[in-house]
């Protein structure tokens, strides 16, 4: 395989970029905004926040909820598999200098970390009592492990910190295949140590002695094999489009055959003894297998959809396209768990909780989660402090970025003087 990526080859015409003004396709190679991955973030991130709202809500031994939870923590390898690509396929079609490019993503990235970690500090203090005596040591650990959903930015900047020599490493090597082989065996490897530490002797005993002082939920390491997933995918985009193209049906169906078996392990390991917990463990190497086919059929899947969209069948309201809700996904993200436990607190003091049961709390807590959480994203991207509270703008992003690529697509199909 080449190293560099065909897709991103000026004399590729195919459509693999955003739609731009009027609908025009613009080719990933002059750098056009990716939008065949807007439904794939707003799936996502819909996850996201049912993983949560289930995670806050359901009770140790409950086996379906658990199941689920398992299930659900997809999210977050896709999310950490799409940001590698994206970073990837940012630096290759628009190359900044390694300080160049710290300085943006520590900028994009750490406002809104440290914004919103001061909003969820303060709001642990307000509604927690005695939380004001431990202000000092509750603010410093929020800010170097991340408050809840927040550890994933502390994972990103610290991929950030390696990114350039990582893409640079890949980028030499001619074996990527075999690169993402040793990736993905390592990673099982970690996995089956991590929930079975007894079984690797010393190595099981450090491991448990370091996560005492660093998660390993924090921990760049653990998520390795999908930032090079990610970056491998972006430099043969091309490539990787073909075999979505021709395999979409049959990635998705192994995916849902995993995911049964995934699945099937867990009712046995519960059946067997296990906790609910600790059999729906995301470090464990079934749900490692799970992820990664879960991503790829989520990778098929939204391809699929976006081709429909490209071909004029689009949803009938503007608020309900994939472009719109993609732009509000960073925002859903950052702010969802705020709305999580007011709606939760609110569920306790109404006493709903014991009619309901846990199916109908979870159902509630999600549906109005999801709205407050839409709503608020929806008016702060109104707002001049949108990027700051909401995250990246990619409605800014797409218009730039296609402009960019329609100008730099316009020059290259120029006549030569």
């Amino acid at each position: 395989m080449s190293a560099e990526p065909s897709a991103l080859a000026a004399t590729d015409p195919a459509p693999a970029g955003a739609v731009g003004a009027g609908g025009i396709a613009a080719p990933a190679g002059f750098g056009g905004y990716l939008g065949q991955f807007d439904s794939y973030r707003v799936v996502a991130c819909a996850a996201v926040v049912l993983q949560h709202s289930l995670l806050w809500t359901v009770a140790g031994g409950i086996v379906p909820a658990w199941a689920l939870v398992m299930l659900l923590h997809f999210s977050r390898t896709a999310f950490f598999f799409l940001t590698a690509l994206v970073l990837t396929y940012a630096q290759i079609t628009r190359p900044r200098t390694t300080w160049g490019f710290w300085r943006r993503r520590y900028v994009q990235l750490g406002v809104p970390y440290l914004v919103w970690t001061g909003i969820y500090w303060v709001f642990t203090i307000v509604t927690h009592p005695g939380a004001w005596n431990h202000a000092g040591s509750l603010l410093w650990h929020y800010l170097v492990f991340g408050y809840y959903q927040l550890y994933f930015a502390v994972v990103l900047l610290q991929l950030y910190l390696v990114f350039p020599l990582l893409l640079r490493l890949l980028r030499s090597s001619r074996h990527h295949g075999r690169v993402m082989i040793v990736s993905g065996g390592f990673a099982l490897l970690l996995a089956t140590d991590l929930h079975w530490p007894g079984s690797f002797g010393a190595v099981g005993h450090a491991t448990v002695w370091l996560e005492q002082y660093w998660p390993f939920s924090r921990d760049l390491l653990t998520y390795q094999e999908q930032f090079v997933a990610g970056v491998l995918v972006a430099l043969h985009f091309d490539q990787v489009r073909q075999f979505v193209e021709r395999w979409c049906r049959q990635v998705i169906a192994s995916a849902v055959a995993v995911g049964i078996a995934a699945t099937l392990w867990y009712l046995v390991a519960v059946w067997t003894g296990s906790a609910t917990g600790r059999a729906s463990d995301l470090y464990q190497p079934v749900a490692f297998l799970w992820f990664t086919f879960a991503v790829a059929a989520l990778e098929c899947g939204t391809w699929w959809w976006y081709r429909r969209t490209l071909a004029g069948r689009r949803p009938r309201f503007s608020g309900l396209s994939a472009t719109y809700l993609a732009n509000l996904t960073g925002g859903i993200f950052l702010c969802h768990v705020l709305f999580i436990n007011l709606m939760r607190s609110a569920l306790e003091r109404s006493g709903l909780e014991p009619r309901l049961g846990w199916a109908g709390t979870v159902a509630v807590l999600y549906c109005t989660t999801l709205l407050l959480s839409v709503l608020f994203s929806a008016l702060v991207q109104r707002t001049p402090l949108r990027w700051v509270i909401g995250g990246p703008v990619r409605a800014e992003q797409r218009a730039r970025l296609d402009a960019q690529a329609h100008a730099a697509g316009a020059v290259l199909a120029a006549p030569a003087p």
